[in-house]
């Protein structure tokens, strides 16, 4: 069965992900078998735990909107398992790098500029997680 376009597109993410990754001499690793993460990265931080999330939509309030949830009914919530989201808006070429206890709802929005409704800001292109 042909994959769909979202599945598409998050496959692109995971790879771009996986480039940066090993930009940053980072190991990038796939698991074998499904899991509730998309990737093991090695880095100086240890072994973590990583989702890979993406959108190519920019929605007409200025945002970035991320479903983190998953599953055909979108009820499912992300698994505590995962250490990092790591988010990644194509139009701009921007990854946002979020702790998971972060966050707790089932949507991240993201705004790409300063702006007073940007609780993500701090996490825009923040690499920091994988040094620590």
């Amino acid at each position: 069965m042909p994959s769909s376009y979202a599945q598409r597109l998050g496959a692109i993410a995971e790879t771009i992900f996986q480039v940066e990754c090993l930009e940053r001499d980072f190991e990038p690793h796939l698991p074998v078998t499904p899991m509730p993460w998309d990737l093991i990265i090695h880095c100086p931080a240890g072994d973590i735990k990583v989702q890979v999330k993406s959108t190519g939509v920019k929605q007409p309030q200025g945002f970035y909107n991320i479903i983190t949830s998953s599953g055909h009914t979108k009820k499912e919530r992300m698994t505590d398992e995962v250490d990092i989201v790591a988010c990644y808006a194509s139009p701009i070429d921007t990854w946002w790098i979020i702790p998971r206890e972060v966050f707790n709802g089932k949507t991240i929005k993201l705004y790409d500029e300063q702006s007073t409704r940007s609780r993500y800001k701090k996490y825009q292109e923040n690499w920091s997680p994988f040094y620590e």
